[in-house]
């Protein structure tokens, strides 16, 4: 067991199957066949016994180049992480159309025992980069608890719900290779101290955009007023933190958020589709006339924040 502490929220979904998964075996597949770049990960990870804010900046990268991970626009289940893992630790990448993460890093390191929540995507390779940024900010003196936010149930092909992350930590505590096991293990650990919390809500798999959290389910929205920063991974997520409206690419991340600030807040999502806001005049525009495919494939992203 690992000491997981989910909180069930009631499911506006079907009560016959309400945890049958049916893209378990793929998502499973998905985290086995990228066990050789997790490798790689996890032995950077485990070196990192003070990080720097350089440290926390690639992270958050990788965080945000393992969305591209997503097994609804991966042919047949296989994964190709070498652009992933190589985007992740390029300090100057031209494909973040509108990027803050200087404001964020500003931010969380003028923190002192603070608290992150990161709402969660994908499972598998994602998941992984997730927990190994939740990791870097807990050995930071920044952060001192990290909250993430589960489906309450299978929801799209790959999304994280409570058997995704057991199956992450069982699959890394059972390796043969010391450097898994040994971050499993630790992580496991987190959970049973508390640093760790993994929680899931019915909000998080209704039609709703996020403005309309704080009046029906203000029991979420109050618990993420704690929080110093709110991380919001994914490609939905975002369309939802936007209402799911087609803005002038050139609105502002804040505007188009309608009032919805519990807390500090950041979206790391890699572009899947055409609800993109923050970004310069023509920037989009362009890249959607030289290459419709690629604009909404993963190959951009955004890092855009309320700070």
């Amino acid at each position: 067991s690992s000491g997981i502490n989910a909180e069930y929220g009631e499911s506006t979904a079907t009560l016959t199957y309400p945890s049958f998964d049916v893209f378990r075996e793929e998502k499973c597949q998905g985290l086995i066949d990228s066990l050789d770049n997790i490798r790689e990960i996890a032995s950077l990870l485990l070196q990192l016994a003070n990080p720097t804010p350089r440290d926390i900046e690639m992270f958050i990268k990788l965080s945000l180049w393992g969305n591209k991970t997503d097994l609804s626009l991966l042919k047949h289940f296989k994964l190709d992480l070498s652009d992933v893992q190589s985007a992740s630790v390029d300090k100057d990448n031209d494909r973040i159309l509108s990027n803050d993460l200087d404001k964020v890093i500003k931010h969380l390191t003028s923190l002192d025992g603070g608290k992150v929540d990161i709402v969660l995507d994908n499972s598998g390779y994602e998941l992984f980069g997730d927990l190994c940024l939740a990791e870097v900010l807990l050995r930071s003196p920044h952060v001192s608890h990290v909250s993430l936010h589960m489906k309450s149930l299978p929801w799209f092909v790959s999304d994280v719900t409570e058997g995704d992350l057991q199956f992450m930590l069982d699959t890394l505590t059972g390796s043969s290779d010391e450097c898994l096991s040994k971050l499993g293990c630790r992580w496991k650990e987190r959970f049973s101290e508390g640093t760790l919390t993994a929680t899931h809500h019915h909000f998080w798999t209704t039609h709703a955009g996020f403005s309309q959290m704080e009046k029906l389910c203000p029991d979420l929205h109050n618990s993420l007023k704690s929080s110093h920063l709110i991380l919001c991974k994914g490609d939905l997520n975002y369309r939802k933190l936007v209402n799911d409206r087609v803005w002038p690419h050139d609105t502002s991340f804040s505007g188009a958020l309608e009032g919805f600030k519990p807390a500090p807040l950041c979206a790391l999502r890699t572009i899947k589709s055409d609800s993109i806001v923050g970004c310069g005049t023509g920037v989009v525009e362009g890249l959607i006339k030289g290459d419709r495919e690629q604009m909404f494939c993963g190959t951009y992203a955004l890092i855009s924040s309320n700070l």
